[in-house]
């Protein structure tokens, strides 16, 4: 090998060296008061400061230490965090993580400002509330007590996105600092007074967040009965997060019938995520997805046959950490 050649391989190594290095990298800056806040860059060309600046601006406290940013491509975003989500906030056992875009818009800085009211929600409580619940001045000003217990809200996506008392809580506090955009549209963004109580409510020392707690058991949900020809019975249930595992088992009657009788699937956010069908031999049909959510879901059984058929169904639940 030459001297040019041997030259050329190693300007060439260094070269990858440092693109990689570009591209996913951890870097730390602070805010006022010397606190750390983290990003996890794993896109290229990122102005890690440009978030940083927005961070800093924004009402928070200790805990702006314990949350990494992580900025990768949208692409990455939709396979992280689902394909209908702009960005993500999921919390594990001693550091949550944000997943947003890479990019310097406001559409960018209101996304992230959405997903770091997720990471306030949960740095705060709510006596006698499940989170995610917003802040004790919040709560009250918003009216969450009487919307919750007059059905209007909920605490998970059972009533879809903009009904969860999380996301509305989020887009409130977007919208304090950035009014750019409001995606509740039953309900009135924040005005005045709510904003400069919630500021100076955030302005205070919140609570120490208490340790993380181990990982909620998996839910389970089952169902029986008998199927009607050409009919479906569905179990809807929503994801508060990323990092969800659906399994789905269905056992369906008449197995020596023959041809296709049933079909399960499980669909979310207006999307067929898996099918499976039912044809001679298959009593019990499994589908078993994992990494979903946030999302709004359901899992069902369906008749493609003209005779009734006894059915039962187990829906299992559960978070990856």
């Amino acid at each position: 090998m030459t001297r040019k050649l041997q030259a050329l391989l190693v300007s060439l190594v260094a070269a990858l060296a440092l693109a990689t290095g570009a591209s996913a990298e951890i870097v730390t800056s602070q805010d006022a008061q010397g606190r750390a806040i983290t990003f996890d860059v794993q896109a290229a060309d990122v102005d890690v400061e440009w978030y940083a600046a927005l961070l800093r601006a924004a009402a928070h406290g200790d805990e702006i230490s314990t949350v990494v940013t992580r900025i990768v491509t949208e692409n990455e975003v939709q396979r992280i965090c689902g394909l209908a989500a702009e960005a993500c906030y999921s919390r594990g056992r001693n550091t949550a993580t944000i997943v947003v875009p890479a990019g310097k818009d406001i559409r960018v800085a209101s996304t992230f400002l959405h997903e770091y009211g997720h990471h306030v929600d949960r740095t705060w409580n709510v006596s006698g509330v499940p989170e995610l619940n917003g802040t004790p001045v919040w709560w009250q000003l918003r009216g969450m007590e009487r919307l919750a217990q007059t059905g209007q809200v909920a605490f998970d996506y059972s009533r879809g996105w903009s009904r969860s008392v999380g996301e509305i809580f989020a887009e409130d506090y977007a919208w304090i600092h950035l009014p750019h955009r409001y995606s509740i549209p039953w309900l009135s963004p924040p005005d005045e007074p709510l904003k400069q109580a919630l500021l100076a409510e955030l302005g205070g020392t919140p609570p120490v967040a208490p340790p993380a707690t181990p990982a909620a058991p998996p839910l389970v949900i089952t169902r029986s009965g008998t199927l009607a020809p050409r009919r479906a019975q569905a179990i809807p249930f929503g994801l508060l997060g990323p990092g969800r595992r659906v399994t789905f088992t269905a056992r369906v009657g008449s197995a020596s019938r023959a041809g296709v009788r049933a079909r399960v699937e499980v669909n979310c956010n207006g999307r067929r995520v898996a099918s499976q069908s039912f044809a001679r031999g298959r009593a019990t049909r499994t589908i078993d997805v994992p990494n979903l959510g946030p999302a709004t879901c359901a899992a069902r059984v369906v008749s493609t046959t003209g005779v009734r058929l006894p059915y039962s169904l187990r829906l299992r639940l559960a978070i990856e950490l």
